[in-house]
């Protein structure tokens, strides 16, 4: 059964960093930066996703509370720039948000492919932004073959969203970008989007702590 966790947070970094050196930089995210993470207050699970091609990724962990992970970015911001400095890597934007939903319709795994919308909305509408996404997108989501998570994080104060899915395959993400484009286009508009960029990522890692919150 889908699993809808909300009133969690998630703090979602953008890195860039070179594509000759992503195995190099994962195996030093994995065991040096999840560590520091994983000793924080309230800690609840983390992601890494990358495109190989361009050294583009995203690293997002997960929080009991908006507290614990504003208080955990003095602790690991520091150290974890060093680290990413040593395969030339760098962080590029640090976006705190709310996990406004979430539906798994398959366990959290690594290997698997995500599609992610990051736009710029007006924080006037992020309520209905969200209701939007649950009632239309999600339900076309979940009917796409190897369809595995559906997500919506989102800052209510600036109206910066990251929306996006989680899929088996990268054939069965394709397919699914013809039913899903449509909706994600009306979608943007709706929300006063600007600045959309949709990407897609391979999910290197993924570690789930607690049952109270689910990621990508």
């Amino acid at each position: 059964m889908p699993q809808n966790h909300v009133n969690s947070y998630c703090r979602v970094v953008r890195l860039k960093g070179d594509p000759n050196k992503v195995d190099e930089a994962v195996k030093l995210w994995t065991q040096e930066i999840l560590p520091m993470l994983k000793k924080q207050k309230g800690f609840a699970g983390a992601t890494l996703v990358g495109n190989r091609e361009t050294g583009d990724g995203l690293s997002v962990s997960y929080w009991e509370s908006e507290t614990t992970m504003k208080e955990a970015r003095g602790q690991v911001r520091p150290e974890a720039i060093k680290i990413l400095s040593k395969t030339g890597g760098s962080m590029i934007e640090d976006d705190e948000c709310e996990v406004a939903l979430l539906e798994r319709f398959k366990e959290p795994k690594s290997g698997v492919w995500a599609r992610v919308t990051t736009v710029q909305g007006d924080p006037a509408h992020v309520s209905e932004a969200i209701s939007n996404f649950k009632e239309k997108i999600v339900p076309s989501i979940q009917k796409q073959s190897g369809a595995r998570t559906a997500m919506f994080f989102v800052n209510r104060q600036t109206g910066k969203a990251l929306a996006g899915s989680v899929w088996d395959t990268a054939q069965d993400l394709e397919k699914s970008e013809a039913p899903i484009g449509g909706l994600r286009a009306e979608a943007i508009g709706k929300f006063g989007g600007r600045n959309a960029r949709t990407e897609v990522f391979e999910i290197y890692f993924t570690e789930i702590l607690t049952p109270a919150v689910s990621a990508v």
